[in-house]
């Protein structure tokens, strides 16, 4: 099929000045080749005039759906309404002398944007389309929340956390960006992997449940697998990766990572942690539900960590600042769970374990002896 004589065609269309035969012609186009007739419509939709009134009223459409991403734990609402159908004008008529020289006009106007159209969308061309705008969901501290990407996965934020993805979640990968830690559910898709990309390393999957802990100003970065199967790239060495079963988890040092990309050959001799360590997922014995996603269940739950780790999660829990003035406390390690407690008896449960002082001013606490 020559394509230069069907875009032709559509150009005599949209100017009205096709003729009865080159319209059938058109047709039996369409009808031979029915994967033209989408860009055709497109181009169509492009062509068409759009009132003032549709633009004011998509506009507000969307500012409905940015209102929507809330900081707090709520049903789904990712919605996208359609604007209204605005009322037609009728058009002026025209004189005859004045109609020829618009038709002509209207004619160049269209080829020249069938040319523009055929560079950007037609396959087999250099130019790329505009990349799709992208949507960004964010908590603050002491707040959380769930959201449903537009393939169906149900995310939740923990606090302090942020999510971008591609506004139409389209192309052959499904692509997150994570700052933070979140829960994913992720909705099964062979031809399209859920690609997860955070601080130190990228998560691939299919279909599953995990969760990823990955905080800026936090030592590790933790991937906790549930069930189904995950497989992680280091950022800093994407020739080596590795695969989870359920009920494992990987932690990866961030800043052994970082001395590894840097090839620091001084600090490369000293003594230091590895870079991976593999373990299993920690579960309650009551209910079988794993340490690691109890804050999806508003629990606050330390296990073996550091004080100054557990500092950390309690300034974003409680949406406060602690300060560590004894330095024998921040290597003691505490483990326990919290359900409803408040600030104050969280650190008094805290105090009987480390045996320090503590003082609670406003929105800042303080550790001494």
């Amino acid at each position: 099929m020559n394509e230069d004589r069907f875009w032709l065609l559509v150009s005599l269309k949209l100017s009205g000045e096709a003729k009865p035969e080159e319209m059938a012609e058109l047709g039996t186009l369409l009808q031979q080749y029915p994967e033209l007739g989408l860009r055709a419509e497109v181009l169509n939709t492009i062509f068409q005039p759009r009132s003032k009134s549709q633009s004011t009223d998509k506009d507000i459409s969307f500012n409905r759906h940015l209102q929507r991403l809330s900081n707090h734990f709520s049903e789904p609402v990712l919605q996208y309404e359609n604007a209204e159908q605005s009322e037609l004008i009728e058009q002026p008529r025209i004189r005859p002398f004045i109609r020829k020289k618009l038709l002509w006009i209207t004619g160049f106007a269209a080829s020249i944007l069938i040319v523009w159209f055929v560079a950007i969308y037609v396959p087999g061309k250099n130019n790329q389309p505009k990349t799709s705008a992208q949507n960004t969901v964010s908590t603050k501290r002491g707040s959380k929340s769930k959201i449903q990407l537009p393939d169906g996965t149900q995310v939740w934020l923990n606090a302090d956390s942020k999510i971008t993805y591609n506004e139409n979640f389209q192309g052959a990968l499904r692509e997150v960006q994570l700052t933070g830690e979140a829960f994913f559910d992720v909705v099964r898709d062979e031809s399209r992997p859920f690609v997860i990309h955070a601080n130190a390393i990228d998560v691939r999957v299919l279909g599953t449940a995990f969760n990823v802990r990955s905080y800026e100003n936090e030592k590790k970065t933790e991937t906790s697998l549930i069930h189904g199967s995950v497989e992680i790239t280091l950022r800093n060495s994407p020739d080596n990766k590795y695969i989870l079963k359920p009920n494992e988890k990987l932690i990866v040092q961030n800043d052994n990572l970082q001395l590894l990309a840097e090839k620091d050959a001084t600090k490369k001799s000293e003594p230091k942690k590895p870079i991976l360590t593999l373990a299993k997922i920690n579960y309650q014995e009551k209910d079988t539900s794993a340490l690691e996603t109890l804050w999806v269940k508003n629990k606050l739950a330390f296990d073996g960590e550091t004080f100054e780790e557990i500092a950390l999660k309690i300034e974003r829990w409680y949406d406060v600042k602690v300060n560590i003035n004894d330095d024998r406390i921040r290597k003691v390690e505490f483990s326990g769970i919290f359900e409803d407690e408040n600030l104050q008896q969280v650190m008094e449960a805290l105090q009987i374990t480390g045996k320090f002082k503590y003082n609670i001013y406003k929105r800042e606490v303080t550790i001494g002896r």
